[in-house]
């Protein structure tokens, strides 16, 4: 289950690669570069308005007031008021427009990393467990929403306004304008200590809030077996250690994030007080105009809101890196086994397949897993491969899927080496019905035809008839719905599905790795019947423990401690008296035949 520690490979100090963050984050950004300037256009308009209103304030204050034209100052309120209305309209555009890009950016993102994540290798997801993935697509990726929908435009708003509205102050009176001046660097520095501290502590938090989102996937879904086990006080204990270890660390950048804040928004009043003393003392000298003072007065807003907007945006920018950090870790991880350059298709097995002198480990310091293994399969034969637990059984079929590939020997379909066939070629031609059942949340018929609404009824009715199902699928009728993980399903009824699903698609190997495991007497004698009528049609694999699955198999290999030590027919090796006699007398009794 989940790490205590949740190490999930970062290094805790682990610092955010901007450069790198900034160029998946453009690779996002380019292909909707025609709503980002739909949005710049609405922007312009929007910041237009915005920069307006001081402007006619102040004609207001030096011309409507004193002339004491009373149309000319309702006329000059009521631009005023329409100045605002068109600012709240242009300004609902570009927020409709980021809210569509955004959403649309997060939905091409999210289907290329699930693409990308199913085209890794089985290690990869030893690695990173399906909680903590499930965190990175869904919690990172909305952190991502919340730059392009509140940052990445208004980035240039800041700009374009601090420019305007510097250059329009600048105008009216430069004398005034460069005393401003003198609030710029401090904010510069007050800014640079800020992302220097910050940056580890937000790569941190956004590690820990995957690390509870793993955690509760991970752990609701072994809801029964933690109450069978009386574990509920110590899961609610090590949730709440990884809640602590978020809190502080959140509660620490939050700070960092308020005297941020603090120390940038007081520069708004002590600069409001430098514009009063000093453009009231040149008001009453008569150098500056009332009119001009109100206008800077309502500019110190608008010239520093652009650095207000940053520095509330900066824990946005900070999240959103951190994330495409940890985003980009994960889309540069590259699948151990790919196609070659000129991969080899498949068009029909002819002959059959051979595992030739195959050797197997997991790691370089690891034991052997298969140990010169050979055998070869005939087109239309089948093989059945039995043994001990942990004897290397399921790792042939590791190899034949290219999940894994052998480190020294070859595997040949049709004497083509196994590394020279395309992976979508392979896994079309060979099928597989696992131990461990997966069920889609939905219906029967939509889990036979592995959620593909492409493949036609008539292919699974094909599929259950082939089988001899039909009475099962009666029993519990196509159109039934199964709950996530098929939990209202018993184990054997869940097999008998996977076998139907395997079928559908036609291919022409199948292998059936444990697949009569943990069932009952009754629905071990259906799934044995349909093997029985597949033995007959198909070249097929079966890995067993339950020896009665495997009797009409027409070469049986007994596999131990990741060699063939025995081989045969099931009544060679009965007649043998060896380990495969042993084992099936022990399941069937001493007179077994």
């Amino acid at each position: 289950m989940h790490d205590r520690n949740g190490d999930d490979g970062q290094d805790p100090k682990e610092k955010i690669n901007y450069r790198a963050t900034f160029r998946l984050l453009l690779g996002f950004i380019l292909p909707e570069r025609r709503g980002f300037a739909a949005a710049f256009v609405w922007l312009l308009f929007s910041t237009a308005f915005n920069l307006l209103t001081p402007i006619i304030a102040k004609h207001i204050f030096d011309k409507a007031i004193p002339s004491g034209d009373t149309s000319l100052l309702a006329l000059s309120a009521a631009a005023l008021f329409f100045n605002s209305v068109l600012f709240l309209v242009t300004n609902y555009f570009l927020r409709m427009r980021l809210v569509k890009t955004g959403q649309q950016i997060m939905t091409d993102l999210k289907k290329r990393m699930l693409a990308h994540m199913l085209a890794l290798d089985l290690p990869f997801y030893a690695e990173y467990p399906v909680g903590r993935l499930t965190a990175r697509v869904q919690a990172d990726t909305t952190t991502l929403y919340e730059l392009f929908t509140e940052t990445t435009v208004n980035i240039f708003r800041d700009i374009l306004m601090f420019a305007v509205t510097f250059g329009i102050m600048f105008y009216f009176s430069p004398k005034l304008t460069l005393l401003l001046c003198a609030a710029f660097p401090v904010v510069l520095v007050i800014s640079s200590i800020f992302l220097r501290k910050s940056s580890t502590l937000f790569v941190t938090v956004r590690k820990l809030a995957s690390e509870i989102t793993g955690f509760l996937t991970e752990h609701v879904n072994a809801a029964g077996l933690l109450q069978a086990f009386n574990r509920e006080r110590m899961t609610e204990a090590r949730l709440e250690d990884i809640n602590k270890r978020k809190f502080d660390t959140e509660l620490k950048a939050e700070m960092m994030m308020i005297v941020f804040f603090m120390s940038i928004i007081m520069i708004s009043p002590v600069s409001i007080a430098m514009i009063l003393g000093v453009g009231g003392a040149w008001v009453a000298e008569g150098t500056l105009t009332v009119g001009t003072l109100v206008m800077f007065i309502l500019y110190i807003d608008k010239l520093f809101e652009p650095v207000f907007s940053v520095s509330e945006h900066v824990s946005i920018i900070q999240r959103s890196f951190a994330a495409g950090h940890r985003i980009q870790k994960i889309l540069e991880r590259k699948p151990a086994i790919t196609d070659p350059p000129q991969p080899r298709f498949l068009h029909g097995i002819k002959e059959g397949l051979e595992f030739r002198n195959v050797w197997m480990r997991y790691a370089d310091d690891a034991q052997w897993v298969l140990k010169d293994i050979s055998f070869t399969l005939p087109k239309g034969r089948s093989l059945a491969i039995v043994g001990e637990t942990g004897g290397g059984k399921t790792t042939v079929t590791n190899l034949l899927f290219k999940f894994y590939v052998p480190n020294k020997g070859k595997i040949l379909i049709d004497n083509t080496d196994l590394a020279e066939i395309g992976l979508n070629s392979l896994r079309t031609s060979i099928g597989l019905v696992q131990q461990d059942i997966y069920l889609f949340p939905g219906t029967i018929m939509q889990n036979l035809k592995l959620m593909d609404d492409s493949i036609p009824d008539a292919m699974v009715h094909d599929a259950i008839r082939t089988v001899g199902l039909e009475a099962f699928f009666k029993k519990h009728g196509l159109n039934k719905h199964i709950t996530d993980k098929g939990a209202n399903l018993s184990a054997g009824e869940k097999q008998v599905i996977a076998l139907a699903r395997a079928m559908v698609l036609n291919q022409e190997v199948l292998v059936f790795d444990e697949a009569t495991s943990h069932i009952d007497p009754y629905t071990e004698r259906l799934i044995n019947a349909a093997m029985q009528r597949l033995l007959k049609q198909k070249t097929m694999i079966i890995i067993a423990h339950r020896l009665s699955t495997i009797r009409n198999a027409d070469q049986i290999l007994l596999v131990s401690e990741g060699e063939i030590k025995e081989k045969g027919t099931h009544e060679e090796l009965l007649e043998r008296g060896g380990t495969y006699s042993r084992f099936y007398k022990l399941q069937f009794g001493e007179g077994a035949k």
